[in-house]
């Protein structure tokens, strides 16, 4: 992954597209700090899934009325 001032890019916004289409990322900064990333756009069908299914699980768990101490037991257990 590339990194790009917010200024550089402007000046090489077509350079830096084309880049992109060829899958490239960049990493855009402003005062040495990231402010965005740009890459490709995707329709990748699975990524897509697995965001949906990701939203389902996390719906899943709001129904089973956990404590925060309890979230907090599995997520350090899930850490080891």
């Amino acid at each position: 992954m590339l990194s790009i001032q917010s200024n550089e890019i402007k000046t090489h916004f077509s350079g830096v597209l084309k880049q992109v289409e060829q899958g490239q990322e960049f990493l855009i900064t402003k005062h040495k700090k990231t402010i965005a990333k740009l890459m490709p756009y995707t329709t990748d069908v699975s990524n897509q899934t697995q965001a949906k299914q990701a939203v389902e699980a996390m719906k899943k768990l709001k129904t089973l009325k956990l404590s925060s101490a309890e979230i907090s037991d599995y997520r350090h257990i899930g850490r080891r």
